[in-house]
């Protein structure tokens, strides 16, 4: 499942938390469209001109302001970044009704949680996700990393569970974007599970939720300790206007149950082009007829 809605739910599901909040976005759009734009390139996620204007199309960076309307200019750009990477992983996950393993079990390895050296990136989904980890982690304490480390390790070991990971990794994505991490007694309150239930049902089921999400934070600001509050509250409301985005990002445009598709596996001919093996090796150069070495011309994919 990517964080990014892949269908409009019906238009009954509009979110009901207040005056003007599913409308909001961040004032950050144009940097984080731009950042995006220069990170998908430079990590290899764009192989052709056609899959460039899709992404563009695709609004990537507007979803990411929508849903982290709050967050400061260079956390909303890695949130984007985030956001982008979940969104090839999904085009990629179900592209083909067979997957190869070939690619996933090594994803997790681009996650130290200590800061260290990764492999060799071999594939353009590797690239990206080391790069954005650099970006994200050492802001974040040892306990996030790991979380998150943990997350890519379970999906890791059930080669079929990927679908999973987007939806479970959002509420640290939040803690991420609103600059507010929850203690870990938090964690084993009810409330916060409910939470956690309520958010991947409403990333996967639409408005039909979000009831559910706003009674569970409600409860947890109640039960939170008087020292956690001010994190607390931080954090359900960047929760909150998450919920409120993805809905309203999901109803903006189209009929009701439209497929949305960034389609980055696919080239420029329409072939599809595997995100998830390795860099092909340059051909060797091809003799000029005019005497020189001359040199291929070569289009690397993933």
């Amino acid at each position: 499942m990517s964080p990014v809605p892949r269908s409009r739910p019906p238009v009954t599901e509009l979110p009901e938390s207040g005056p003007g909040r599913a409308g909001r976005i961040s004032p950050h759009l144009d940097e984080a469209a731009a950042f995006s734009d220069r990170w998908v390139r430079r990590t290899g996620l764009i192989q052709s001109f056609s899959a460039q204007r899709r992404f563009r199309r695709a609004g990537c960076a507007e979803f990411a302001a929508r849903v982290a309307p709050e967050a400061e200019c260079g956390r909303l750009q890695r949130v984007s970044a985030w956001l982008v990477w979940f969104h090839a992983l999904d085009d990629r996950f179900h592209h083909r009704e067979e997957e190869s393993p070939y690619g996933y079990d090594a994803l997790p390895d681009f996650l130290p949680p200590d800061g260290g050296r990764t492999p060799p990136p071999r594939t353009a989904l590797q690239r990206a996700l080391a790069d954005v980890w650099r970006m994200t982690a050492p802001a974040m304490s040892p306990a996030w990393r790991a979380r998150v480390t943990a997350r890519f390790l379970e999906c890791a070991a059930e080669r079929r569970a990927w679908d999973a990971l987007a939806p479970g990794i959002v509420p640290d994505l939040v803690e991420y974007a609103c600059g507010n991490e929850l203690a870990a007694p938090l964690r084993e309150l009810a409330s916060f599970r409910a939470a956690l239930e309520a958010t991947t049902t409403v990333l996967a089921q639409g408005g039909a939720a979000r009831e559910a999400l706003r009674c569970a934070l409600t409860r947890l600001e109640h039960e939170a300790p008087a020292p956690s509050s001010a994190a607390v509250a931080a954090w359900s409301r960047a929760l909150s206007l998450w919920a409120d985005g993805h809905l309203a990002w999901a109803l903006r445009e189209g009929p009701a149950g439209e497929t949305r598709r960034l389609l980055l596996a696919d080239d420029v001919t329409g072939v599809p082009v595997d995100l998830l093996r390795p860099r092909r090796p340059a051909p060797p150069p091809i003799p000029s007829t005019s005497g020189g070495a001359g040199t291929a011309l070569h289009r690397g994919r993933e």
